[in-house]
């Protein structure tokens, strides 16, 4: 049940904070933290009780038998760092909109059900089930974007809800032929795993499966929705984007090609490395040209999460491990720099690269915060983000010198974009617009918990890779039985 739990705390959380919050406005907030703080403690319980082996718990109840459909939920290192992420993030963003009066109950009720979603997405190994909770995810991120956003805010969301409506059908298509395909109607991930699919049959359901969880991930040329959603999104609504639904792209590449699909992997997973290599470059590349802070970092992700797929696809245990650690590292830089410049924002209401400057002086806590992580971003030593890359690096090597060179230019270029971006806001003489209030205690509290999250990985890393470890060796030993 502690499993379940999981999912329904948030998910009632949004509800209860709904109904307090038209009595009173404070009580919204105050249930939502409650709730995302049982989801905690019902973590923690899920470790203290974890069994010995390859899954830590895992949750069978009946569904729809008679359909083939059971609630599946099972938990690993893999999904425990993505839920305690998830959960962490749901309660900063909470903090962060403390203070919001545009329909605040429905905003707290939309962070919780994001969480929620997302967690289930983390959770489920039922094939149905993850296409529902893939699914659900899309409605509180939309109205985060159209309700809370900025400027062109409607056009935003519908781009992002068509880009990932669409591809979500062809994981939906996939998971309703598997659940065909056997003897007996069942979307049991591990029971389909099991007797395993045609080699044929297996690329073509693969490529449904990664075009879903390609254009969250994003990766080129299904990354068009981000720019515009990160751009037009509340600082809350960034964050999450960022540092959360980004990383269900990233996880479920992580997790289902490998598991139900190895012989597919090994075909297609060529094209993925040509693809993340592009996109490496690309995004690093654009992210040089943008002169409004956000887009510029949102562009930074289309660079970071390319690294990723050029992790997973390279298939060695090196860029599996660096590929889980940038999932994290990525989480907490993306969402400190976009709350930044949220922070930013809300004092001088502009983005404007040209019209910033001069924070060393007005604004030191600022300055020190950009400075941090500005650094992560261009994977310095000592964060958890050069961990990650120098594995993915180490790996390619091992795949093939030139997807590793071209990873290596990339950073180069984030050099560049990095330091631009850092000698705009920090250094030289204020401009039009000024910040001359530094961060408050609200923001202070979680950009401390975010560089701690930063540090703390990137200077004791066996935490994060014991944890990643069994499922890096699960899909590496997949590929290699899968390989002739």
């Amino acid at each position: 049940m502690a499993l379940i739990a999981l999912i329904l705390l948030p998910f009632l959380g949004g509800i209860f904070a709904l109904i307090a919050g038209k009595a009173e406005p404070t009580a919204a907030r105050i249930v939502a933290v409650v709730f995302l703080f049982c989801g905690v403690l019902a973590l923690a319980w899920t470790y203290q009780h974890a069994e010995a082996g390859r899954w830590m718990m895992m949750t069978r109840e009946p569904w729809a038998p008679a359909m083939g459909m059971s609630i599946i939920l099972a938990i690993d290192g893999l999904s425990f760092i993505m839920v305690a992420l998830s959960l962490a993030l749901g309660l900063l963003t909470v903090v962060l909109s403390w203070n919001a009066t545009d329909r605040a109950p429905l905003l707290h009720a939309t962070l919780c059900w994001t969480v929620a979603a997302s967690n289930g997405v983390f959770l489920a190994f039922d094939l149905v089930l993850l296409a529902f909770f893939w699914e659900l995810m899309l409605v509180p991120s939309f109205l985060l974007i159209a309700i809370w956003g900025h400027g062109d805010r409607e056009a935003a969301a519908i781009k992002f809800l068509i880009y990932n409506a669409i591809a979500g059908l062809g994981l939906l298509a996939a998971v309703f032929w598997i659940g065909a395909s056997g003897p007996t109607v069942s979307f049991d991930a591990f029971e389909v795993a099991e007797r395993g699919l045609p080699p044929t049959a297996q690329i073509w359901l693969l490529l449904g499966f990664a075009l879903a969880f390609m254009v969250k991930l994003p990766v080129p040329p299904f990354h068009a929705w981000l720019p515009d959603a990160h751009t037009q999104a509340p600082t809350v609504g960034s964050i999450l984007l960022a540092g959360l639904l980004l990383k269900t792209g990233a996880y479920g590449l992580f997790r289902f090609p490998t598991l139900l699909f190895p012989q597919g992997m090994e075909v297609l997973a060529p094209y993925g490395l040509i693809l993340g290599a592009f996109g490496t470059i690309y995004g690093a590349l654009v992210a040089c040209g943008q002169t409004d802070a956000k887009r510029l970092v949102a562009y930074t992700s289309v660079a970071h999460m390319s690294v990723v797929l050029m992790g997973i696809c390279g298939g060695v245990h090196f860029s599996l491990m660096g590929a889980g650690i940038i999932m994290v590292a990525h989480a907490f830089s993306a969402s400190a720099l976009f709350l930044l410049i949220g922070a930013v924002y809300d004092r001088v209401h502009t983005r404007d690269l040209r019209e910033l400057g001069g924070l060393q002086r007005s604004a030191p806590r600022f300055a020190a915060a950009f400075a941090l992580f500005f650094s992560a971003t261009l994977a310095m030593p000592g964060t958890a983000n050069f961990l990650g890359e120098a594995l993915v690096i180490t790996g390619m090597f091992q795949v093939n010198w030139l997807y590793a060179s071209i990873t290596l230019v990339s950073l180069v270029v984030s050099v560049v974009y990095g330091t631009r971006l850092f000698q705009r806001i920090v250094f030289g003489t204020p401009r039009k617009a000024q910040v001359t209030v530094d961060l408050s205690f609200r923001e202070l509290g979680p950009v401390v918990v975010l560089a701690i999250g930063t540090l703390l990985f990137g200077v004791l890393p066996q935490f994060l890779m014991t944890g990643l470890d069994p499922a890096v060796n699960s899909a590496v030993e997949a590929l290699r039985a899968a390989t002739p």
